[in-house]
């Protein structure tokens, strides 16, 4: 009888609270009864401004982790490793090669699970010999996961000899989601980011003078943590100067009840998102779990989960004249609003749950670790 082979799950979880780190959590803790499934936690960074950065205590934790895989790889024989590569940036990129080149020759196959986007570009973009050695460490693994069809594209690069799109995703409580929403005072926008440039943070304060200009009454609700010092006194001076100080609401960042509660009181989610490494925002799924209406971008994965015209609306990247005017009416039009509130809330139910997502987790798994 042939011995089915065992897996050694290898991933960031929360904190920092990031897509990734979400999704490897989920992993880390199902019951995946009869498989084998052993797990062993990256601890590179302690929060979001850590990541991508180069710290002393990264290298030392990078020699420890490399050290613990290749035991465990060698006690669990045969073992595959499940590894999510990293965002193109030069610090993980390095930690890759320097841990795949080392580990995955004590292995017996490998998975790639592709969250970030652009890798593949970024690559090609490093000039030799690291160029060389990262396609090295990153090629032909037995499978590649894509969290989005626009995706696959970008993993062909790395020849993986089998490859499946499996979308993340959560699960939202039905007792936060629960209940109707308050109509009374000011209509609120809900914005929950990494607080960076690229996120569109300075978009928005843009898209509020659009706002103001078209007689529109609202307020934006900013959750996050500053990832960018300069990003965060642009913001700030601009918002002061502008005189909105009473349109936006500063949150900080927010987990748990405290966070939901912001999502159950929004109207609309807007996401103008133009990040590097953006391809599967998970804060997208929690706005359709509460049925938020999705005011966001044309860049990447958003493309595939926000059914434009349906569930929301797709702008052009810092086109801040659409956003203020799909925004407008989404806050205006209450026919609209409920449509799209109403599709919103049945494509998370239908597509983007914990379930869905571990349930084709499960599959992937047993096809590889059932295969020669």
């Amino acid at each position: 009888m042939r011995r089915k082979k065992n897996i050694l799950l290898i991933g960031q979880t929360p904190p920092p609270f990031h897509g990734q780190a979400v999704a490897t959590k989920l992993l880390f803790d199902h019951d995946w009864n009869e498989k084998k499934v052993y797990s062993l936690r990256m601890d590179y960074s302690h929060s979001e401004v850590e990541v991508g950065r180069f710290r002393i205590r990264k290298v030392l934790h990078l020699f420890s982790l490399t050290f613990k895989s290749i035991v465990l790889l060698i006690g669990y024989k045969p073992c595959i490793i499940y590894y999510p590569p990293a965002s193109p940036h030069i610090v993980p990129v390095l930690r890759d090669i320097f841990f795949l080149t080392f580990v995955r020759p004590f292995a017996k196959g490998t998975i790639f699970h592709f969250h970030a986007g652009g890798l593949a570009e970024y690559l090609n973009s490093l000039k030799n010999p690291l160029r060389f050695l990262a396609r090295l460490a990153y090629s032909k693994p037995d499978v590649g996961i894509a969290i989005s069809k626009s995706q696959v594209e970008d993993i062909n690069a790395f020849l993986p000899k089998s490859k499946i799109v499996i979308p993340n995703g959560l699960d939202v409580p039905d007792d936060v989601t629960a209940g109707s929403k308050k109509e009374e005072g000011l209509k609120r926008i809900l914005y929950v980011a990494g607080l960076r440039k690229s996120k569109g943070v300075l978009d928005l304060i843009t898209t509020a003078e659009k706002l103001k200009q078209m007689e529109v009454d609202f307020i934006i609700d900013v959750v996050g943590s500053w990832q960018e010092p300069e990003t965060e006194n642009i913001f700030l001076s601009e918002l002061s100067q502008k005189g909105f100080e009473k349109n936006f609401l500063i949150h900080g960042k927010l987990t748990g009840q405290d966070k939901w509660n912001l999502y159950h009181s929004a109207s609309v989610f807007f996401f103008p998102s133009y990040y590097e490494s953006e391809n599967f925002p998970l804060v997208l799924i929690e706005a359709m779990a509460f049925g938020l209406p999705i005011v966001s971008t044309k860049w990447r994965g958003i493309t595939e989960m926000v059914d434009h015209g349906g569930s929301g609306f797709l702008c052009e990247i810092r086109k801040c004249d659409q956003f203020a005017e799909a925004l407008k009416c989404l806050l205006i039009d209450k026919d609209v609003h409920d449509k799209m509130s109403k599709s919103a809330r049945s494509l998370y139910r239908n597509k983007y749950t914990k379930h869905a997502f571990l349930n084709a987790m499960e599959k992937a798994f047993e096809d590889v670790t059932s295969n020669d």
